[in-house]
């Protein structure tokens, strides 16, 4: 009885561990299908002022890279994301607060 229960909790842990890796390699594909960034895209916020000096969410600096923007009481906000972005409307002021 003890050598079958050691034996399906093998195969439980393989099995775990190859599920592991499939979504691991799933996720690594679709990061590659992904569009590089170019140039333009990179550079299209570049003379933009922020009021902060960090995204609001994550806390990633402004200076690593702006992908989208917020304007909240007549002010600018960078994100590194749109999913930040849309964090941050949810409810700005508790974002706004914490800064």
């Amino acid at each position: 009885m003890k050598f079958l229960l050691i034996i399906v909790a093998f195969f439980s842990i393989a099995m775990f561990a190859c599920n592991s890796g499939g979504e691991k390699k799933q996720s690594q594909e679709s990061m590659q299908e992904q569009p590089k960034q170019t140039t333009e895209e990179a550079n299209k916020f570049k003379d933009v002022t922020f009021d902060s000096k960090k995204d609001l969410v994550c806390g990633m600096p402004v200076t690593a890279g702006v992908s989208d923007t917020a304007h909240y009481k007549e002010k600018v906000y960078g994100f590194c994301s749109k999913e930040c972005k849309d964090e941050f409307e949810k409810n700005p002021s508790a974002f706004i607060a914490e800064k």
